[in-house]
């Protein structure tokens, strides 16, 4: 057994280089650990830039209801005790729904590749139209 002791005292860090909105994140894996583990919460329309990760994301929701969408305009909504699977090299973008919290612990395998931010139309477009 190995305990983690991710956060070591360092604060929840507001995101804001590579996410709209207000985002909250803890580290839930140690400095260089593979994959990287965080918990994210999203408020409201809340949502990540574009990328794409090297060796695959897997996200497991935890609270509230968000989307996963893909470059293509495929995906769906993600609800409380969800999980989804994105391959490597997949371009898409995560974060809240427009009327709710979304937390969830994400693991990425490899380096993650940040593109562009989802605008507003991109946003409610993959709301709107996102089904599996």
């Amino acid at each position: 057994m190995h305990l983690i002791r991710a956060r070591a005292g360092r604060p929840s860090a507001q995101r804001t280089d590579t996410f709209t909105g207000t985002v909250w994140g803890d580290p839930v894996s140690a400095a260089g650990d593979e994959p990287v583990a965080n918990t994210v919460v999203f408020a409201p329309g809340a949502r990540t830039y574009w990328h794409r990760h090297e060796g695959g994301q897997l996200i497991l929701a935890t609270a509230g209801t968000g989307f996963v969408v893909r470059d293509d305009g495929h995906g769906g909504a993600l609800h409380s005790g969800q999980s989804v699977w994105t391959p490597g090299g997949e371009i898409h973008w995560h974060g809240a729904g427009p009327d709710s919290l979304l937390t969830h612990t994400a693991f990425s395998f490899g380096p993650t590749e940040w593109l562009h931010e989802v605008g507003d139309e991109d946003y409610e477009r993959g709301v709107r139209e996102a089904s599996w």
